[in-house]
């Protein structure tokens, strides 16, 4: 059975891993075992590789991704006006706002009315103090944690995490 895994790596409590151990096949069914620093810095080149690899694949991916993103939009920016006279002529005398084709559908639609923000800053502190239900706070859990680590605080909603061996491939 093969996995899939992601370019995350997980770490692994002690517990986790000594499970995982107990579970896993015999150390080397194949030919080859790492059981020599140069065993094992070959499995980790190959393992570095192929992320590696997965990066680049990625990176063009997304490049590629962008430049037809563009494309459409510069078709879109084209034929918009003439995809609306179209969908007048089709949909004319009815009460039909769309029409579904082959690659897709072009339709008005009713966009709901709602407000549009032009200036955040002013907005914000216009909503703090009239409106404070609007302003939603985030906590910085680096911030909290440099403090309780300098201060060495207890708090009843936090704890300092203690530092752990973990298992890794990276």
């Amino acid at each position: 059975m093969q996995t899939r895994q992601t370019a995350e790596a997980k770490t692994l409590t002690a517990e986790e891993i000594a499970a995982l151990i107990a579970d896993a096949p015999a150390p080397c069914p194949e030919t080859f075992c790492p059981d020599t620093e140069a065993g094992a810095n070959w499995v980790l080149g190959k393992i570095a590789d192929r992320r590696a690899r997965a990066a680049r694949i990625r990176e063009n991916a997304e490049r590629m991704a962008r430049a037809e993103e563009r494309e459409a939009e510069a078709l879109e920016w084209r034929y918009t006006g003439a995809l609306q006279h179209f969908l007048e002529a089709q949909t004319a005398g009815g009460k039909r706002k769309s029409i579904r084709l082959f690659h897709g559908v072009i339709g008005y639609r009713t966009r709901p009315a709602g407000v549009q923000v032009t200036d955040l800053g002013a907005a914000l502190a216009w909503a703090k103090d009239n409106l404070p239900a609007a302003v939603v706070e985030a906590l910085d859990r680096k911030v909290l944690s440099d403090r309780l680590t300098a201060t060495g605080e207890a708090l009843p909603f936090a704890a300092l995490a203690p530092a752990e061996e973990t298992f890794y491939i990276k």
